[in-house]
């Protein structure tokens, strides 16, 4: 039998009581970014059951302006999927003349409103790339310069479904180029010297043994010029 096939649409005010609750501040920030840049990103839908979301924001560059991000994203940028890559494209320098649109999060199998963790039955069936590929449409129907977005290595998947992005492969494939590595010379990611022994650090340290390199592992800087 046929897996039921699934459909994208940008998230507005009547989804909000449907999609994942899953690193949203409050209603009320949902509501002002509703208002800011008229949605807050794709979410993948079985009929009315939503099973998957990508966070998305309106930024400009160099100067971007924070107060809408998530509290913790804001605390500790390198730990939220836009935050990263907002400082990495400043240290580069970039700047447009017009808005940038930023991909945060992306929560693939977070299915309905009250999900605390991804169900991996949602995985490998091209939900993550589905809502990239609408979200790259809508920024180049509604005139914004460029995607940015954090790329991870496809050889730490783990790391991918706890940060919440896709690998920098798949950007790549959509024509993403790759302009900086968060690990610069040999050290390994801030989150392989974090204490929590997570299943992502396991995964890591296999790949480590198995020869790849500290840099390897780093997320990518990724961006489309539109």
């Amino acid at each position: 039998m046929n897996e039921p096939a699934f459909t994208i649409r940008p998230i507005t005010a009547p989804d909000l009581e449907r999609i994942s609750r899953v690193c949203w501040d409050s209603r009320d920030i949902q509501l002002r970014i509703l208002a800011q840049q008229d949605i807050l990103g794709f979410a993948a839908w079985q009929g009315d059951y939503c099973i998957g979301s990508l966070h998305c924001y309106c930024v400009t560059l160099p100067a971007y302006d924070d107060a809408l991000f998530p509290g913790y994203g804001r605390a500790k940028p390198e730990g939220w999927p836009l935050g990263w890559p907002l400082l990495a494209a400043r240290e580069l320098g970039l700047t447009f003349d017009k808005p940038v649109w930023g991909h945060a999060c992306f929560h693939v199998g977070y299915a309905g409103p009250d999900a605390a963790r991804a169900d991996p039955a949602y995985f490998g069936r091209g939900i993550g790339t589905a809502l990239c590929e609408n979200s790259i449409a809508w920024a180049r129907a509604h005139g914004y310069a460029a995607v940015l977005a954090q790329g991870g290595a496809k050889i730490v998947p783990e790391y991918n479904v706890w940060m919440g992005c896709l690998p920098w492969s798949t950007y790549a494939r959509l024509g993403f180029d790759s302009l900086a590595n968060e690990v610069k010379g040999a050290e390994l990611p801030w989150w392989m010297q974090a204490k929590d022994n997570l299943p992502m650090q396991e995964q890591a340290r296999r790949a480590l043994a198995d020869g790849c390199s500290a840099q390897d592992l780093g997320t990518r800087l990724m961006l489309l010029r539109l």
